[in-house]
């Protein structure tokens, strides 16, 4: 049975489990904590991890709520605010809910912002992470797998951390699902493509043809490296070849 994931922040590299530590001895005190940090570092997971029962809204949202008189307030001891830079109007924000513990993410960090904050948290990115992004690594392709019935290993898989989480899990995934298609499933989604495409646009044979060549030749450039390699194994004409180079990818 597949496991319930990412419900809890990953504390496994010295940093990420000094910052649990920090928000979970602040948890009970009564002064606000700002979780701050890069886009997919786990803001929203330590902020849940912090005041588990606590209902959450992203900034503008809540804003957006108070203006229309539609949340009471006076119902809430705690709140967790995502994305609180994006804040319209801080100072009234925080006189509307000066009564109330506040657990805020940030992607950014504002002096106007932290003042308000007596305790500041500061997530790294996964990439100085060592130990969570190796865990990480192996949750997500232990679910990709499960969903997508394969059974691939670290060495299929092209890793981008360029957004950290966000882009880890979607890098997993896609490389996972890439790896897993079958020619019968791939020539389902091209038929499924070139349907929508005639559909929608007045599109020639050679416009779609396009959609074919382009990753074969990019595939086959990677693979076998020169020209000669190429024609031979595509068993393709050398000047045809070339023509298709030229023409996609600027190669004389």
């Amino acid at each position: 049975m597949l496991k319930l994931y990412m419900e809890k922040f990953i504390a496994l590299s010295p940093s990420s489990k000094k910052a649990l530590h920090v928000a979970k001895m602040s948890a009970s005190l009564p002064v606000n904590i700002l979780i701050s940090g890069d886009i997919g570092v786990g803001k929203k997971l330590l902020a849940r991890e912090v005041l588990p029962n606590s209902i959450s809204y992203n900034a503008l949202e809540l804003e957006q709520l108070i203006q229309q008189k539609s949340i009471d307030l006076q119902s809430y001891k705690s709140i967790i605010i995502f994305n609180i830079e994006n804040t319209l109007n801080l100072k009234q924000l925080f006189e509307k809910l000066k009564n109330i513990k506040i657990i805020a993410t940030s992607n950014t960090q504002y002096t106007d912002i932290e003042n308000n904050f007596p305790i500041k948290i500061k997530l790294e990115p996964l990439k100085q992470r060592k130990e969570d992004l190796d865990e990480l690594i192996k949750i997500y392709i232990e679910e990709a797998n499960h969903i997508y019935l394969s059974n691939k290993t670290i060495k299929d898989i092209k890793i981008d951390t360029s957004k950290n989480g966000v882009s880890l899990k979607a890098s997993i995934f896609k490389s996972i699902l890439l790896n897993s298609i079958t020619k019968d499933e791939m020539i389902e989604i091209m038929y499924s493509y070139f349907l929508n495409e005639l559909k929608n646009e007045d599109k020639s044979y050679k416009e779609l043809l396009e959609i074919f060549e382009i990753p074969l030749l990019r595939a086959s450039k990677e693979i076998y490296k020169y020209q000669v390699q190429m024609a031979k194994h595509l068993n393709i004409n050398r000047i045809t070849l070339r023509k298709k180079l030229s023409t996609y990818f600027d190669i004389k």
